[in-house]
Order: structure tokens, then C-alpha cells, then sequence
């Protein structure tokens, strides 16, 4: 009996897929243990890499939480030759393995190395989420994060840098767990200007537990970057030109150096981008539904980026059990958009009355840097850890506009004086955060999670407008604002989970307590809120055979306004658009539900229903009290209600091709009152995500064919018709694999062009933007130094959804 016990104890804390233990000691010739040996676990179909491990002072390893299946271990040390396991399996019967001992051979005897090459796929579907991996991409060479967003299954971006996931706003965007908390358009240009060479993966969860911040309806986007896993000193050098319309470069270094105590690592990229987005529109302003007048607008702007990126990390190895790090991470992103606008005036006859000519000229500035103190605790080798985080980041754009206004008769012969008005835009924002997590296995299967998290948030931004007009500056109090925000949000967390039998599952209940206040000091208006609200979530797992494993998932979620959507700044785009914060956005709730199944640990289909309330839509309607002008702004819908299909289907279908397929449907319903309009749309809509490789040979050729395509779809008052893409590429890597070339062509057909029509009572917008997405990319990679694979540390600071309100509009 106590023997049973102590297996449960040993094997048993972790949910039921995720309960085998392989464990095992790493010895020398003469059976003495082999200190701080590298070992891997590796699956025996492919040999992907599943977990890796430091074996201890004595040579004892272990590997927790993992899943059923078929693998071999590798062990790999300084001085002596890698020595690979018999494939051995995992399943209900023999669930927990010893691997006794694991003898390694001096290198001096000349023993023939094994190879073990990783061919993981693009897009890997696991039972939590989706994992798209970047490095293994050849079409994302020389592309940046954004594009690389665009070809991720169910995640979309629209023409003013939205992102939805699975058709639902309301996206939480983190880098290497800490989201990103600028507007959308800041992180978008942002990730433009990060090259894809820096990720190691995308992250797609669609349902976090209560560990993570109820913040993200639609779920958690994670960009993993790279950090080297091998031992001794080593690197990447790489570089990239690609070519579209305008050309664009990359160029970056990564290096990492790790020893038995020490971990120090870092990169530096810098990437050139020049871009542009052509935008046409018809816009139709009605009186009574009397056509009043008419604005065909013709706008191109070009957007040159200059950006430079730099991480620079420690960790150090105090003990067996504790581990502290550092890092510090850099950005300073420049770009000048220079953009020129020609607008046909008509009336309401469409009668021609004026062409208004409009140049806008901008040097924007966004710099961003970011401290992390982390401190890990392993009380055993069973999963029982504490950490402990401590953030500050902090963010600085600054902007100096100039908007250049003629007004012609149909002659060129100026009909109104030139209209000239400037602006000077300087903004601040400071996160300081603390947080811990706590994890405690316990006995008959079952796991303990608590942590807690308190932040701190104050966004500074001052926009100053001057009119030229008369040849002179003449401060222009009506377009002019200084706004000051402050936010303290303090939340704790407690997860059980426990196994029975074929069934484990895991409830949660998260609680956070907001407090803000917001100032303009220019009206002298200001709102104070404070608000508590409890977060539950639950999940249940059932495995009924190898073949069928089901999951069902319930949680509520919040999403609170973004600094920049409570902003009540205007920013204009040309002289009768600009867009500007709402101050009384409420934040919005939601309640989730999935169902899922997987077939043979391949086939996943997931079924989801939500309902959000005071749902934040942006939207594009007319300025009240002002003629003809458009105003680009978020409001409270009423409620949004989703069901939706998903379905993720990985595919061998030769030996030499792999394709993974994602295929999402479903049906959005939006309910509303805004702009004089009552709303209650829908449609049912579908994206498809395709990506196959192929294997040509055995010379080392690899070619990659994606496909994305995305059917008509309602947002709010917008209906946006279909759009999608084609990318291929080859690889080639020569030098023993440590050099690698890639060849590519994104959106080889060009389509994926923007179109949609916006449409209210008095107001009606149709529009196409083209940007510049066909590009054709040769990028070089060269791996140098040891080789030797040992584990990477990882960790997700307390700044989670703080940085990922900064990145909404």
C-alpha cells in the first residue's frame, strides 16, 4: 500500500494526459554519474523535440507531464559521444519509465555521432493550443511579425491593423509572455519592423485558465522569441533583401552562452521596411435618405521603417533547485509616413464642386524598453515551484505632423486659402508590475495553483495643434489636448486540477479589482472608476480510447478599454478624417464555451459559443455638428454573440509532404445603436489555413506552399468581402546544416486586398486599400559555435495584459 501511494505521489499530480514521468541516471564507462549531462526526450517518429533537461550533480534526470506516445532519449555532454536510448513507449499500462542508466562512451574512442534532425511542422496543433512555428517557415523568411500574424490559422488583420482570432475581437498580443499594452497601429508598426528571423513560434490560445488575466475574449496570442539552447558559446548570423514594390532589408545577430552555472544571451536586428497603402473611397452623406453629397477620395501614403530591436538576458543557476535571471530588452522604431490625398467634391447630383488636395507629412518616433527580475524555486523534481516576477516598462513616441490642404476648381484655380495645420504629439507611458505563482502538487492525482499580481499604469500624452493658415503659428485650443490616465489593477488566482481515471479537470476562480482615473486638462473633464469582478473558468478532459479524447471549457473574461481608446486625442489622417478616444468606453464581458474532440491525437474539432456584452466595435461615422467630416472611433455595441466550427487537421499525405490544415467557420451576430442606426447583423463566414511542405530529395532541398483564404464577413456596421493569398518557397541548407538559404514570393497572386463597405442611416463608405504584399525575399542564415542542445529557461512576467492594452486602437 505505501508503495502505491508513493506512485501516485510521484506520477499522479498532473492532469491525465500529462501524468507519465520518464526518468533515469546518466553514468561514465565506469558507472560513475555524469554531472550537468544534456539530455533530451525526443519523439521516435520524427525526432522532435519534446523536453529537455540538466541532469544534476549525480547524473539524475527526469521528464514530468508527459504525453502518451513513442520516444528515445538522447544524452549529449563536453568530452564525451552522444549516446541515443532504444525507442521505448508511454501508455496507460506502462505510464511511468526508469531508464536505469544511460552510459556515455569518452569521445576520444571516435564513436559515430547520431543525428537527430527536427522536422516539425509550421502549424502544430496540441491539445491547449495551437503553435505555429516561425522558425521552421520558409515563406516567413525576410518577412516581419505582422506578416507572419496574417498566415496563422483564424487570425486576422484588417486594413486599419485590427486583430481578430476565430472572427472574434479582442485579441491579447504577448511577447514571450508579456502582452503588449500600445495602440493597435503603434503595434502593428512595431511588429512591421520586427523581422520574423527573431521568433521561435506563435502561441494560439483560444480559452486561458484562470492563471492568465481575464483580459482577451477572443483568446492569447504569444510571440516566443528566439533563445538559443545550446551550450557553450554560439549564434545566428542572417540577413535578408526582399523586394515588392519598395525593397526591404534585415539584418541581425543572436548570440547565447551557457555553461553548468550561467546562462548570458542576446540579439540585435535591425530591419529597413518602406511600404505603402493605397486607399480608395466613395463616401456618401445623406439627409432624410437625400443624397446630400458625395467625397471620392484617391489616398497614398508611403511609410519608410527604420528599426532597431535588442534583448540582452542572464540567467544564473544558484542551486540544483533555484534559479534567478535578468533581462532587458530595446526598441526605437522610426518611420516617416509621407501620404498625399486627392478628393473629388460632388453634390448631390454627383456634380463635380472642387478637388481637395491634401499632404500629409509625419516623423514618428516609437521607443520602447523593458526590465525583468525573475527568481525560480523548485522545492522537488515533481512540479512543486514557486516564481516570482518584478517588471517596468516603459514606452515614448513622440510625432510631428504637418497637414498641407489646397482647394482647386475643376481649372486648378483655388477656390478657398491653403489650409495648413501642424501638430506636435509627445506621449509617455510606465508599467511597473509584481507578481508570483505558486504551484503544489498533491496527493491522489490533484495539483494546487495560486498566484497573485498587483500593477501600476499611468499614460502621459500631450497633443499640440498650431494653425499656419495665416504664416504664423496660432495655437488651436479646440484640436489641442492633454490627457493623463492612471490604473492600478490588483488580482489574485487559484487553480485546482485532479485526475479520475479517464477524466481529469481543472477549476479556476480569478478575481481583480480595477481602480482608474482619467484627467484632460485641457476641458477639465474627469471620471473616476473603481470595480471588483470575479473571473470562474472550468475545464474537463475525457479520454475515452487512444483514438477519441474529448475537452469541454466555460470561463468569463474582460476586456477593459485601451489607453488609447479612452484617449480623447484627434488624430488627423486628412482634412475631413481623423480619428479619436472615447472616454466613456465601458469595458466589455464575456462568457465562453468550448467543445472539443480529438482523433488519434491528430484530428482536433472544436465547437465555441460566446456572448459579449458592451461590446467595444470600432466604427467610422459622421462628426456630429460638422459637415462632412468622418470621425474613426470605438463604441459599446450592445452584445455580440458567436458560435463558431473549428476544425485542425494535420495530414502525411506522402512521405515526402506534409500538409496542416485549418479550417474555421462561424456565425457572428452584432447588436446595436450608434450614429442614428440601430444594428442587429450577421452572416456566417469561413477562413481556410493550408500549409504544406515537401521534402525534394535528400540534397537538403525543402519547398513550403501556403494558402489562406478568408469568405466575406460582418463586423459590426462593416461587411468586408472575401480576400486571401498564396506564398511559396525553398529552402537549402549545405555546411553540415549550418548554413541555410531560403528563397520566397508572399501573396504570389496578389489578392489580398481590402474591401468593405460601412453603411448607417445618414452615412455610407465603400473602400478598397492595396498594400504592398507580393514580395519576393532571399534570406541567409549561418549557425556558429557548440551544438550541444540543453533547456531553455523561459518566463512570463507580470506586465501580461498591461503591454497588450497599449497595442489596441
Amino acid at each position: 500500500m505505501f508503495r502505491f501511494t508513493l506512485l501516485l505521489l510521484l506520477c499522479g499530480a498532473t492532469p491525465a494526459l500529462f501524468a507519465q514521468t520518464v526518468s533515469g541516471r546518466v553514468t561514465d564507462d565506469v558507472g560513475k554519474g555524469v554531472e550537468f549531462a544534456t539530455v533530451t526526450l525526443l519523439r521516435a517518429n520524427d525526432s522532435t523535440l519534446v523536453k529537455g533537461e540538466i541532469a544534476d550533480a549525480q547524473g539524475d534526470f527526469s521528464f514530468d507531464k508527459v504525453a502518451f506516445g513513442r520516444f528515445f532519449v538522447r544524452v549529449s555532454q563536453l568530452g564525451y559521444a552522444p549516446f541515443s536510448s532504444p525507442v521505448f513507449v508511454l501508455n496507460s499500462e506502462t505510464p511511468t519509465l526508469h531508464l536505469r542508466t544511460l552510459p556515455l562512451v569518452q569521445a576520444t574512442q571516435n564513436l559515430n555521432e547520431v543525428t537527430v534532425r527536427s522536422t516539425k511542422p509550421f502549424i502544430e496543433r496540441q491539445l491547449d493550443k495551437t503553435i505555429v512555428n516561425v522558425e521552421n517557415s520558409i515563406v516567413s523568411a525576410g518577412s516581419n511579425a505582422l506578416e507572419v500574424l496574417e498566415r496563422s490559422p483564424g487570425v486576422v488583420i484588417d486594413q486599419n491593423d485590427n486583430l481578430s482570432l476565430k472572427g472574434k475581437q479582442g485579441v491579447v498580443v504577448m511577447i514571450n509572455g508579456k502582452p503588449s499594452v500600445i495602440s493597435n497601429q503603434d503595434l502593428a508598426n512595431y511588429l512591421r519592423g520586427l523581422p520574423a528571423n527573431t521568433l521561435e513560434k506563435i502561441e494560439i490560445i483560444t480559452n486561458p485558465s484562470a492563471k492568465y488575466d481575464a483580459a482577451g475574449n477572443a483568446g492569447i496570442l504569444n510571440l516566443v522569441l528566439k533563445k538559443d539552447q545550446n551550450l557553450g558559446t554560439n549564434g545566428t548570423l542572417s540577413l535578408s533583401y526582399g523586394q515588392g514594390v519598395y525593397a526591404k532589408t534585415t539584418e541581425g545577430v543572436t548570440f547565447n552562452h551557457r555553461n553548468k552555472k550561467l546562462n548570458l544571451y542576446g540579439n540585435y536586428n535591425y530591419s529597413y521596411r518602406k511600404g505603402f497603402s493605397h486607399l480608395r473611397l466613395d463616401r456618401q452623406f445623406y439627409n432624410s435618405s437625400a443624397l446630400e453629397g458625395v467625397f471620392d477620395q484617391d489616398n497614398f501614403i508611403r511609410f519608410p521603417f527604420k528599426t532597431h530591436t535588442a534583448r540582452l538576458g542572464l540567467d544564473y543557476t544558484i542551486s540544483s533547485k533555484t534559479i534567478i535571471g535578468a533581462l532587458v530588452t530595446g526598441l526605437d522604431n522610426r518611420f516617416n509616413p509621407v501620404g498625399n490625398t486627392t478628393t473629388r467634391v460632388l453634390d448631390g447630383q454627383r456634380n463635380f464642386l472642387r478637388n481637395d488636395l491634401n499632404t500629409n507629412d509625419s516623423k514618428d518616433k516609437l521607443q520602447n524598453y523593458a526590465a525583468n527580475l525573475n527568481l525560480k524555486h523548485s522545492f522537488d523534481t515533481k512540479g512543486h515551484e514557486l516564481s516570482i516576477d518584478a517588471d517596468y516598462v516603459h514606452y515614448q513616441n513622440t510625432s510631428d505632423q504637418r497637414f498641407d490642404t489646397d482647394f482647386l476648381d475643376g481649372f486648378g484655380q483655388k477656390v478657398l486659402p491653403t489650409a495648413i495645420l501642424t501638430g506636435d504629439i509627445a506621449g509617455s507611458l510606465d508599467i511597473k508590475s509584481l507578481k508570483f505563482d505558486y504551484t503544489r502538487p498533491l496527493k491522489q492525482k490533484a495539483k494546487l495553483e495560486l498566484g497573485a499580481k498587483s500593477s501600476f499604469v499611468r499614460a502621459d500624452n500631450d497633443l499640440k495643434y498650431y494653425n499656419l493658415s495665416d504664416g504664423k503659428p496660432v495655437f488651436d485650443s479646440r484640436q489641442s489636448n492633454h490627457f493623463i490616465y492612471n490604473e492600478n489593477i490588483n488580482a489574485g488566482y487559484l487553480n485546482f486540477a485532479k485526475e479520475l481515471n479517464k477524466i481529469n479537470f481543472q477549476l479556476g476562480l480569478r478575481v481583480e479589482q480595477t481602480r482608474l482615473n482619467g484627467n484632460q486638462l485641457a476641458t477639465q473633464a474627469q471620471f473616476d472608476t473603481s470595480y471588483t469582478r470575479l473571473f470562474p473558468s472550468a475545464f474537463i478532459n475525457y479520454k475515452h480510447s487512444k483514438t477519441h479524447h474529448w475537452g469541454l471549457s466555460l470561463s468569463r473574461r474582460i476586456d477593459r478599454p485601451s489607453y488609447k481608446q479612452l484617449n480623447p486625442f484627434k488624430f488627423f489622417i486628412n482634412n475631413s478624417t481623423y480619428s479619436e478616444g472615447n472616454p466613456y468606453l465601458q469595458p466589455q464581458f464575456t462568457y465562453s464555451l468550448e467543445l472539443s474532440h480529438t482523433y488519434k491525437d491528430q484530428i482536433t474539432t472544436t465547437l465555441s459559443y460566446s456572448k459579449t456584452f458592451n461590446n467595444i466595435t470600432e466604427v467610422i461615422v459622421p462628426a456630429d455638428g460638422q459637415e462632412k467630416i468622418t470621425i474613426q472611433t470605438n463604441r459599446n455595441l450592445t452584445e455580440f454573440e458567436f458560435w463558431g466550427i473549428n476544425v485542425s487537421a494535420p495530414i502525411q499525405v506522402a512521405k515526402w509532404w506534409n500538409s496542416v490544415n485549418n479550417i474555421n467557420t462561424y456565425y457572428g451576430k452584432y447588436t446595436g445603436f450608434t450614429a442614428n442606426t440601430p444594428l442587429q447583423n450577421g452572416n456566417f463566414n469561413i477562413n481556410i489555413n493550408s500549409n504544406n511542405s515537401f521534402t525534394l530529395g535528400k540534397k537538403g532541398y525543402v519547398a513550403e506552399l501556403t494558402v489562406v483564404y478568408r469568405a466575406r464577413e460582418i463586423y459590426g456596421y462593416m461587411d468586408v468581402l472575401p480576400t486571401g493569398q498564396l506564398s511559396v518557397g525553398i529552402q537549402k541548407t549545405f555546411w553540415q546544416r549550418k548554413g541555410t538559404l531560403k528563397l520566397n514570393a508572399t501573396d504570389l497572386l496578389y489578392t489580398q486586398i481590402g474591401r468593405a463597405t460601412v453603411t448607417f442611416n445618414d452615412y455610407v463608405e465603400i473602400f478598397r486599400v492595396n498594400r504592398d504584399t507580393r514580395v519576393a525575399t532571399l534570406s541567409f542564415s549561418y549557425r556558429f559555435g557548440n551544438n550541444k542542445v540543453t533547456q531553455s529557461r523561459r518566463r512570463n512576467s507580470g506586465v501580461e495584459d498591461e503591454k497588450r492594452r497599449v497595442g489596441a486602437s
